[in-house]
């Protein structure tokens, strides 16, 4: 596969209301603008293909942002005043990529805008690292905050403000073209600055949307998992492919209840391999089989397309549980930026299953 294949989501230049089509990464005719991650989304609009982009901005120089790779943001007024006081206090910010999110985020009623780009040498062709800067929604205009990138103990991506917090990723490394995710925070703004008030890492994170799908399940709301039965994020803009029907057996939504629930507590032992190393828990469960949960990192470049897009796979999840007569059942799950995909559903032998 490509270097330009393997992009978890290129991210372009900023700049309201220019497309950008790169020929290295366009993968359709034309190009669409879609807007940042805003709390009130603005309606998409087709425009034409633009003269291929500066080095400086062209797409195939700036990989490993967390924007779709053809979809440059729509005008947005709020936006367009972030820029212009973001170019008063750094005029080359946007040299490299840039996102932005949008959202109330110190619980003021108002619009805040928390802007990630990057940064590098003069003349460079990518960035080598990145700031996070965070401009909060003051008397009619966006005040510039002190910088927050020293709030990361990894290399940033912001993904959203939802619920008066900020939901970001931290990247194994900013100088990647692909990099894979190693935690997943969230923050407040708290005492003029971000707070980290929660964490987690890959294990954990496959772990709490397992009970996320659990809870979900129990509720009766089979169809709200049809995202998860996919074997990828969807773009607005792509044709989904039906869900898989897993959830529709009874069987197979008591089997995944019960795996997830006896395996909740217990800790995760880590299994030497002579393939790379894999977390593993497992419990008793009917018929004489094992509940078992395998968690294992993906390797460097694993990636999967969906849509028009490609996306970078951080680790992958095999939950096992006995069903009748010596056969076990068996789902593959993929994670993907923070979320569970369903890769397969099978049925395989409870004396054999380990990974």
């Amino acid at each position: 596969m490509s270097a330009a294949k393997r992009a978890r989501r290129v991210a372009l230049r900023a700049a309201a209301g220019v497309a950008l089509c790169a020929a290295p990464l366009a993968l359709a005719t034309g190009c669409k603008r879609t807007g940042a991650s805003t709390t009130s989304q603005a309606a998409e609009a087709s425009v034409a293909p633009a003269p291929a982009p500066s080095p400086a901005v062209d797409p195939a120089l700036n990989r490993g942002g967390t924007t779709p790779h053809d979809t440059p943001p729509i005008a947005d007024p709020l936006l367009a005043q972030a820029e212009a006081v973001m170019r008063k206090a750094d005029p080359g910010f946007d040299r490299f990529e840039v996102n932005y999110v949008v959202g109330d985020l110190d619980r003021d009623g108002r619009d805040d805008v928390v802007i990630e780009y990057g940064i590098g040498d003069e003349g460079a062709m990518r960035h080598v690292a990145k700031s996070v800067r965070v401009l909060l929604a003051r008397a009619g205009r966006l005040q510039l905050q002190p910088d927050q990138t020293d709030r990361f103990a990894d290399c940033p991506a912001v993904r959203e403000i939802r619920d008066g917090g900020l939901w970001a990723d931290g990247l194994e490394a900013c100088m990647l073209p692909f990099p894979r995710t190693l935690a997943y925070y969230q923050f407040e703004w708290r005492d003029g600055g971000l707070r980290r008030v929660a964490q987690e890492d890959p294990a954990q994170r496959i772990r709490s949307r397992l009970q996320a799908m659990r809870d979900t399940l129990l509720a009766g709301k089979i169809e709200a998992l049809d995202d998860r039965l996919r074997p990828g994020p969807m773009p607005g803009d792509a044709e989904a492919p039906a869900p898989d029907r897993l959830f529709a057996e009874a069987g197979h939504r008591r089997g995944f209840v019960d795996a997830v629930g006896a395996l909740a507590q217990l800790p995760l032992q880590r299994v030497e391999r002579s393939g790379g190393d894999l977390l593993s828990a497992q419990a008793d469960g009917p018929h004489g089989g094992q509940r078992r949960l395998q968690i294992e990192p993906a390797a460097e470049g694993t990636a999967t397309e969906a849509g028009r897009y490609t996306y970078v796979v951080d680790a992958r999840a095999y939950l096992d549980w006995p069903e009748t007569g010596g056969v076990g059942y068996r789902t593959v799950w993929r994670l993907i930026e923070g979320d569970l995909y369903l890769e397969r559903a099978e049925e395989v032998d409870t004396e054999s299953s380990e990974r």
